[in-house]
């Protein structure tokens, strides 16, 4: 990172308008940069250069889905570490359930509280909200 004091957050959403409310969310948290993806093919080399404190995966991608980018990034020692959030208009118990157990710290469904989000990016990044 650049800077310190900020956190980065690497977004993959291929939907304009919900990356658009990703962009509303970080430019209110002080210390917070957004990196954006499109696809996971364009966010895993992203994260290996910037590596990122966070990444939010939206689950439906074209080609690649956030499942196949999750494996992909766990296997990478560059990117294994990184906590991945689930960001999905999936949204029956059994599409949560299963998130989680890929490896998803969270999954939140869409559309996103953007209160409840920023609450938890703070809290996931040791800041408070």
């Amino acid at each position: 990172m650049e800077n310190l004091d900020e956190y980065s957050i690497l977004c993959v959403e291929d939907n304009e308008l919900n990356m658009t409310l990703i962009r509303y969310v970080v430019r209110k948290m002080p210390g917070f940069k957004l990196l954006e993806a499109r696809t996971a093919e364009k966010a895993i080399p992203l994260a290996m250069q910037h590596q990122p404190d966070l990444i939010l995966m939206d689950i439906s991608l074209p080609v690649m889905d956030g499942y196949e980018a999750l494996a992909l990034l766990r296997a990478n020692p560059l990117t294994q570490y990184i906590p991945a959030v689930a960001i999905s208009s999936f949204a029956s118990q059994s599409d949560i359930r299963k998130g989680l157990q890929a490896g998803f710290e969270a999954y939140f469904t869409k559309p996103v509280d953007v209160k409840v989000l920023t609450r938890y990016l703070y809290n996931i990044l040791g800041r408070n909200a």
